[in-house]
């Protein structure tokens, strides 16, 4: 496969949203709570995930997953459900781990054992597990948990 991992730009901005779109409601469904999502553009946290330092997964110029880091934290790692389960996610979590200094924390829907498989495979461990409420508005609940690497 030619992938090629890089710096994100904002020309990538249309097709990082349609990722992180179609796998954040595949990532919802796990948890049982689709009925929450928004797309990128309309969500609370875009502003928070553009100023991550992104680093994108092109093959062949398409974008195809993401991971967002923020300092001692994995704050996004998405990869296109069409190209999970080729490694794209495990070369993203390389590349992440060559930015980010130890400690480093990560939030994970408790049922989302794929996502979970692949950061303890990096060595994350769960720390902590908590059950809210999504929002007054989305008043459904959800387990997160809290994984670290030391």
């Amino acid at each position: 496969m030619n992938l090629r991992i890089k710096l994100y730009n904002e020309r990538y901005f249309d097709q990082l949203c349609q990722v992180m779109d179609k796998a954040r409601m595949q990532e919802l469904k796990t948890a049982n709570i689709e009925r929450v999502f928004l797309q990128l553009k309309d969500a609370p946290y875009l502003d928070y995930l553009l100023n991550c330092k992104i680093y994108v997964a092109i093959k062949e110029e398409k974008l195809i997953g993401f991971v967002g880091l923020r300092p001692h934290e994995l704050a996004f790692l998405y990869v296109d459900s069409d190209f999970q389960k080729q490694g794209i996610g495990t070369k993203l979590m390389k590349t992440a781990l060559l930015y980010l200094d130890k400690p480093i924390k990560l939030e994970v829907f408790s049922d989302n054992f794929v996502a979970k498989s692949l950061y303890k495979k990096f060595g994350f461990k769960v720390i902590k597990t908590v059950v809210e409420k999504w929002s007054n508005e989305y008043p459904v609940d959800f387990s997160q948990d809290s994984m670290e690497l030391k």
